[in-house]
């Protein structure tokens, strides 16, 4: 019979049970993450398929809007859209890989292997493009992508330093 509060043993095959969903939650964002940037890479979504739609919008917005004008907006936003989804996939990656190396907790290591999935990403993304007429393919948006992705992983490491101090200090004052 077990006690009010439960066997430890219990509790600790609980909590490796919920552990193991949040990573397959965490993992399966990385995955969906990484299919919406494949798909966002495909021929639909080139400049050429994307200004029938943001051309009239922001002539909408701004009624003499140069085409020149235009054109250099649309690189911005096509440029902050690369940084922006990157971001969201290095920031899933580290959770993905810190809640996988559950008893290693070497930020280093994780922020390195969260970089490499993203890179890997990116790299996939822009061979892919290499074989569409209708998209460009760079080495600078890897470079732009990565750094997007380096952005959000310097974020959750500073995050994850400024979680542990805290703990650390508490234990040292003992």
């Amino acid at each position: 019979m077990l006690h009010h509060g439960g066997d430890p043993l219990d509790r600790r095959a609980t909590a490796r049970a919920g552990n193991g969903r949040r990573l397959w939650l965490a993992w399966g964002a990385v995955g969906l993450c990484t299919v919406v940037i494949l798909a966002l890479g495909s021929a639909e979504f080139g400049a050429a398929q994307t200004s029938r739609f943001l051309y009239p919008f922001l002539r909408w917005l701004v009624p003499d809007l140069s085409y020149v004008t235009y054109l250099q907006i649309q690189f911005w936003i096509r440029k902050s859209a690369h940084v922006t989804e990157y971001a969201l996939l290095g920031w899933l990656a580290f959770r993905a890989v810190w809640l996988s190396l559950v008893l290693e907790r070497a930020l280093a290591r994780i922020a390195a292997l969260a970089l490499a999935l993203a890179l890997a990403v990116s790299v996939t993304d822009e061979f892919h493009q290499s074989f569409l007429p209708e998209r460009t393919s760079s080495p600078w948006d890897v470079v732009i992508d990565t750094s997007g992705a380096l952005l959000a992983i310097a974020v959750a490491l500073w995050w994850q330093r400024g979680a542990r101090l805290p703990a650390a200090a508490s234990v040292g004052s003992r």
